[in-house]
């Protein structure tokens, strides 16, 4: 009778829409992957005429080049929404370390596509119901279609991002970031 009693309590508190525990790193722990498609602000390097502000030559809006010329040319790097392809997976321990690999693909001037990845490494730690990853360390190496490539070290630093688990898929959101996570 006791077992009833005790089943029908644990059904009541099911359907009575009581809220279930916070998951825990225990919960999220294993493979996980995402992809999607969509418009992203990527960094892209843009020539622009600039108003010449110091006293050296320059190129004037009329061509000349000389002392005292109104203009300068400058390289500017500035974000650019874009079409993008994005996959990612992410690898997370019993014991809090991830590895997190993140592929994107757009376009690029002159018809090629560049391909970024990024390879980061850490821990990570559950604070309430976010998630914040640790960053020790990683790689990141992009390639273009049209032949050019390059890589470099991504820093340590902190990224959090507000987390729910619902329905196998662990969603993150941080800004205008919000990506759902499915179990591999």
């Amino acid at each position: 009778m006791l077992r009833i009693a005790g089943f029908a309590l644990a059904v009541a508190a099911a359907c009575s829409g009581a809220p279930r525990p916070a998951p825990g790193l225990a919960d999220i722990a294993g493979q996980w992957s995402q992809s999607s498609q969509g418009k992203e602000l990527v960094l892209v390097p843009r020539i622009k005429l600039q108003p010449n502000v110091g006293v050296g030559a320059g190129t004037s809006l009329g061509g000349t080049t000389g002392y005292g010329s109104m203009t300068r040319t400058a390289i500017v790097t500035e974000p650019v929404p874009m079409d993008v392809t994005r996959s990612m997976t992410m690898a997370i321990g019993q014991d809090g370390r991830f590895d997190w690999t993140i592929t994107r693909r757009h376009a690029e001037d002159g018809g090629c596509t560049r391909t970024t990845t990024q390879e980061k490494r850490g821990t990570v730690r559950l604070e309430g119901s976010a998630l914040v990853f640790a960053i020790a360390g990683g790689t990141e190496s992009w390639r273009s279609s049209c032949g050019k490539q390059g890589s470099g070290v991504i820093a340590a630093a902190s990224e959090r991002y507000a987390m729910t688990v619902q329905g196998g898929a662990l969603h993150l959101v941080s800004g205008p970031s919000r990506w759902t996570f499915r179990r591999r």
